[in-house]
Parts: C-alpha cells; sequence; structure tokens
C-alpha cells in the first residue's frame, strides 16, 4: 500500500511541476485554437475519449501549419513519426477548451511540436493534457524521408521567433 501511495504522490509531483505555473508555461505558445468537441467524443464514462485528443492535436497541427506558415501540402509533406500525450483531468462535454501547439525543435529531417491542452474561464485556466509529436519530412512520391526545406526552416523560425 505504501509504495503505490509512493508511486502515486511521485506522478502528481512531476506533472504538477512540469505544469506548475501554466500560464508561464502558454507564454511559450503562439498559437492557440479551440476545440470543437461533438457527442460523438464522449464515451461511456461522460468524457472526452483519450483516443479523441491524437484528433484533436491533428486539427491543431493542420491549423498551426496553415497559419505559420502557409503550408504547401502539394511541395513539402509530412508524415507522423511519433505522438506522446499525457492525461491530467477529464475533458467534459462542452467545456470551453483549448489547444495550444508549437514547434519546439527543428531537425535535419524532421521536427517536434508540443501541445497544451486547457479548459478556460472568464477567470481561470485549467491543464487538461499536455503531449509532443514528431514529424519526419517525406517524399510520397519515392516513398522516403528528406530533409525540412529552408523555406520551412524559416518561415517556422519566423512564425515562433526562434532561430531554431
Amino acid at each position: 500500500m505504501l509504495m503505490i501511495l509512493t508511486k502515486q504522490m511521485i506522478t502528481y509531483f512531476r506533472t504538477q511541476t512540469s505544469y506548475m505555473n501554466l500560464d508561464l508555461q502558454l507564454q511559450e505558445f503562439k498559437f492557440k485554437t479551440p476545440i470543437y468537441q461533438r457527442w460523438s467524443d464522449m464515451d461511456e464514462a461522460g468524457h472526452v475519449n483519450n483516443a479523441v485528443y491524437l484528433t484533436y492535436l491533428e486539427e491543431a497541427r493542420v491549423r498551426y501549419f496553415h497559419e505559420a506558415t502557409k503550408w504547401n501540402w502539394q511541395e513539402d509533406g509530412i508524415i507522423l513519426a511519433n505522438v506522446n500525450m499525457n492525461y491530467v483531468r477529464p475533458l467534459l462535454y462542452n467545456e470551453a477548451a483549448f489547444i495550444y501547439a508549437r514547434v519546439s525543435k527543428i531537425g535535419t529531417k524532421s521536427f517536434e511540436m508540443q501541445y497544451i491542452i486547457t479548459v478556460e474561464k472568464a477567470d481561470s485556466k485549467a491543464l487538461v493534457a499536455h503531449g509532443s509529436s514528431v514529424q519526419v519530412m517525406f517524399d510520397y512520391k519515392n516513398n522516403c524521408s528528406t530533409l525540412v526545406p529552408t523555406t520551412v526552416r524559416e518561415k517556422l523560425s519566423t512564425f515562433e521567433q526562434n532561430s531554431f
């Protein structure tokens, strides 16, 4: 019993210290979009099903690319290589939820994105989940990865105000 309690405390502590000051964390994000929940997103427990969060991240990613770079999907293909999601608290139907997204790192052929999902009221914000994904530049005609184009790197750097 003591061992289980200790593991729970450690998990709780890590989650809280990673996002102790949510407003401070959100200052690093230049992009925010609302989550449009559907009734079909809910599960029997009355909250958004865990698998649906990946769809929310996908929607945010596509909107981010459009806003940040005016992404040309015919010229610059990407493929999702990895996604990670950490759930902090349930998201209930009709809560005013938002996703914050940003590119946090650009490599030679890939880039990493970070996400924070919040519920926001007039006077408060609550952390719902946080995650990350890795996208790899991909040539679908030749079925192989490619270098991150200079134009994409420059547009992302300009949007994020970061010189990766």
